[in-house]
């Protein structure tokens, strides 16, 4: 069948139906860079801002791609859904080929949050929106890891079928007999990447030295917050007054009672609590258990805590989502986040960010990033003859990309379940 990749990016959609065989007649790709790099890769050149197509002038096909924006329905965005004027409407435009065009299937995808964005608003318009002009619709969340690869990187993937062809046929295909892959199948450190640099790396060194020497032997999904080292302010200090909060100590156990000001008391709390002058919800069992292992290892760590590097707020936060029965960094993936250094489990490679360059995966046994190399191969999109030049560049777009393993796996059965043939 004849597809057109819209919001095209690095082509995942284009790999993943041409894999089955399917051909790519027209293109749509708003940043220049990546409409050069899919020109090259696929021999299409994309046209530039899907607002200014003019339908008439789009080539006969069966099938509309759209991987559109996702940044206003992530966690990590704006969560803004239809509000966000940028990129939030831009599904209307796939409406607007779709309402001309009238293909037999229409193929999205974006972020689970989609659904339950300003308490589900916009997932009903973009349901009633297809629905209005002929279409019904499936779907389901998906994650690599769901199909063997080893990446979680939950997704939702939706199938509109044209209602006079929709039979109920469509079954989204079973990956029970799918061959699981570690990531440790896919790393290769003599691909091209970047090293790591000399302030994390002694950074995750000194981290490791702490776990080494604590009496302890597991940590379950918790985090070692290390400012609560020698802390006994109490968690919620918003109604106390001056005087009583004076009585205790802030951050890595500073005394409070010598402070002039509320300014020179928050000035010896940690960071976290300035907002709402309390320790954050999502970090207070965290907290606690760290006062804990302070009080059991009072040594160990107030002599660590005064040679932690603490220029940044988040490298003093240890977040444990690894293996809980051992405790070496080495033996894990990292990765450095603003809420704290997450230590995660080395089998499965954390989602791909497109917003931030500082959370491509850390692979500390080789003191180094993961390339950008490994990091197409977890979106199957590998065998292009070119990335984006340079890592950040590379793990933007690889960030953003559909999984063209996923789109493979799903629409392999199209034109049986539909008895389609050109």
């Amino acid at each position: 069948m004849r597809f057109i990749d819209l919001f095209a990016g690095l082509g995942g959609f284009h790999v993943g139906l041409a894999n089955n065989g399917h051909k790519c007649v027209f293109a749509c790709e708003i940043e220049a860079e990546l409409r050069n790099l899919y020109k090259f890769n696929y021999g299409i050149e994309p046209f530039d801002d899907v607002t200014k197509i003019e339908v008439t002038k789009i080539p006969s096909h069966e099938i509309i791609c759209a991987g559109f924006p996702c940044q206003p329905f992530s966690l990590a965005g704006q969560k803004k859904g239809t509000e966000c004027p940028k990129s939030g409407k831009l599904i209307e435009h796939v409406i607007r080929i779709a309402k001309f065009h009238c293909p037999q299937f229409i193929l999205l995808e974006n972020v689970p949050n989609i659904v339950t964005i300003t308490n589900g608003t916009f997932w009903r318009y973009l349901t009633n929106s297809f629905e209005k002009i002929g279409y019904k619709i499936y779907h389901k969340i998906i994650s690599p890891v769901d199909i063997g690869i080893p990446q979680n990187r939950k997704r939702i993937f939706i199938i509109a079928v044209r209602q006079d062809i929709d039979n109920g046929n469509f079954n989204w295909p079973s990956a029970n007999k799918l061959k699981k892959l570690n990531l440790s199948k896919i790393l290769n450190k003599n691909n091209i990447h970047k090293h790591l640099e000399t302030p994390k790396s002694k950074l995750l060194k000194h981290w490791q030295k702490l776990l080494n020497e604590l009496s302890i032997s597991e940590l379950r999904s918790i985090s070692i917050v290390a400012p609560e080292f020698g802390a006994t302010y109490p968690h919620d200090f918003n109604k106390i007054s001056f005087k009583e909060m004076k009585k205790y100590k802030g951050a890595y156990g500073q005394s409070l009672a010598n402070c002039k000001s509320w300014d020179e008391i928050m000035k010896k709390m940690p960071s976290y609590t300035n907002k709402y002058l309390k320790i954050p919800d999502w970090l207070f069992k965290s907290a606690m258990k760290s006062r804990e292992l302070f009080s059991e290892n009072m040594e160990v760590c107030s002599k660590w805590a005064e040679k932690l590097d603490k220029k940044n707020n988040s490298w003093q936060i240890l977040e444990w989502r690894g293996n809980f029965n051992d405790l070496n960094i080495y033996n894990h993936l990292v990765q450095f986040r603003a809420s704290g250094i997450r230590i995660l489990r080395a089998n499965v490679a954390p989602s791909l960010i497109s917003m931030t360059p500082t959370q491509i995966p850390i692979i500390p046994s080789e003191n180094r990033y993961l390339s950008p190399y490994e990091a197409a191969k977890l979106q199957n999109l590998h065998r292009l003859k070119m990335l984006p030049h340079g890592t950040v560049k590379s793990f933007k777009a690889l960030g953003n990309a559909v999984n063209a393993k996923i789109v493979e796996f799903i629409t392999k059965n199209l034109n049986i379940d539909y008895g389609i043939l050109r």
